[in-house]
């Protein structure tokens, strides 16, 4: 779960881009079919960091928009 939640963080998101991008440019130096499979499954990881949904979450029951899963805050001592 703790992985779940970081992957909602806006460095998550940031990090799932970075290595959609990154597998998309080894699928494209690849070339091939393999190349290609790559570069169409590179869009999965970008596009869910663009957009900002996880398809993960509703598998452990939490909902499907990142921004939608609560985050433990710790509380203030006065």
């Amino acid at each position: 779960m703790q992985f779940l939640s970081f992957m909602n963080t806006p460095t998550g998101r940031v990090i799932r881009i970075g290595g959609g991008l990154l597998v998309l440019a080894v699928g494209l130096v690849l070339g091939g079919w393999l190349g290609t499979a790559l570069a169409l499954f590179a869009v999965l990881p970008i596009a869910t960091g663009v957009f900002g949904v996880c398809p993960i979450n509703p598998l452990v029951g939490q909902p499907m928009r990142a921004c939608a899963v609560p985050t433990q805050r710790r509380a203030h001592r006065v």
